[in-house]
């Protein structure tokens, strides 16, 4: 899995600096994965590998779908609970004459 063709696509840290999700790609005998590892921060040893999940490219667009619809569900409960989120900006575009 942690081959020379390994490549990180994005860092997700969590808002507790503690935890992250990181997106790698890894390409290994012309076969593209994506590789999904969670990690936590402990003192004295840094970021410690709790999780990786392999994933082939057939699995990428069910994956994003079922994250859509989790997100959509969460949004949906939050606010019903009447939890605050940041409120939309509006950008004023300029007028033609």
């Amino acid at each position: 899995m942690n081959s020379n063709h390994t490549a990180t696509v994005q860092a997700l840290q969590s808002p507790c600096d503690e935890r992250k999700i990181e997106v790698l790609m890894d390409s290994d005998a012309g076969v593209d994965d994506v590789i999904l590892r969670y990690s936590t921060w402990t003192d004295g040893l840094g970021w410690c590998t709790q999780k990786t999940i392999q994933l082939d490219h057939e699995h990428l667009d069910d994956l994003y779908r079922a994250l859509t619809v989790a997100r959509h569900r969460l949004r949906r409960h939050q606010a019903e609970a009447g939890e605050i989120r940041e409120p939309a900006k509006v950008i004023q575009l300029p007028m033609l004459g």
